[in-house]
């Protein structure tokens, strides 16, 4: 996880403490396809919009629904723009990616989410990655709530696991301390079904294990279910 992003700021004047704003930041940076996305590291919150304008209300929007249950809310957002350019030192001029750069970016798909879903965009990415939000449950009857039970999974490897090994497996895993860094980004959700969606994002763990998630989710009556997830392994970076 990178910086903390959104924090809290006391200061104490004799017996009395004052209380100052909590902020939360957005990167944002401009879509290629046109229009903004914003995204808020530490806290995975996503919003995308057309207009700056339309911008703001969304990144609203996400950051309520985020802190629904917090018991404490940010009360200003700050949207910092960022524009990623290289440029050549002596002539100025931008720096054109060379030919297997281009290759490999002309291989990527342009993913996008489509406006009545940034709601169910902003749920889900807040419960991304799956089993490291200490916040939905460490227990196995946590991890046994929020999967269906037909839930299975397929590894970076290529090995499938079924619902009881997963859950072996987180069971051992957090019977102990242990490190947990990641970060995420790049979050996008498409609809399957009738209350299934398809939530797809790129997850970094210990700053060097780069991976593409990919999550199937179907909202029931008893909540947010997890069908099917599998992780596969970015080479080459």
């Amino acid at each position: 996880m990178r910086l903390i992003l959104f924090a809290f700021l006391a200061k104490r004047v004799g017996d009395h403490a004052i209380l100052f704003s909590m902020e939360l930041i957005f990167e944002v940076r401009e879509a290629e396809e046109g229009g903004y996305t914003a995204r808020s590291p530490g806290h995975s919150i996503v919003a995308e919009a057309d207009t700056w304008e339309a911008l703001r209300k969304n990144v609203r929007e996400a950051a309520k629904l985020h802190f629904e249950d917090a018991p404490a809310r940010p009360t200003l957002i700050r949207l910092h723009l960022v524009k990623d350019e290289a440029i050549e030192v002596h002539s100025g001029d931008p720096v054109r990616a060379n030919p297997f750069e281009s290759w490999v970016h002309g291989m990527e798909p342009t993913l996008s989410t489509a406006p009545e879903l940034q709601v169910v965009l902003a749920e889900l990415s807040s419960r991304e990655p799956i089993f490291h939000r200490p916040e939905f449950g460490t227990s196995r009857a946590d991890f046994e709530r929020m999967t269906a039970e037909d839930y299975w999974e397929t590894g970076a490897s290529g090995r499938r696991y079924s619902r009881p090994f997963v859950l072996d497996g987180l069971e051992e895993r957090f019977s102990v301390l242990h490190a947990d860094v990641w970060e995420t980004s790049e979050f996008q959700c498409r609809r399957l079904g009738e209350d299934t969606y398809l939530l797809t994002y790129t997850l970094l763990q210990d700053n060097q294990r780069l991976t593409r998630r990919s999550t199937i989710w179907r909202s029931t009556s008893d909540g947010w279910k997890i069908v099917y997830h599998q992780g596969t392994i970015v080479q080459d970076v």
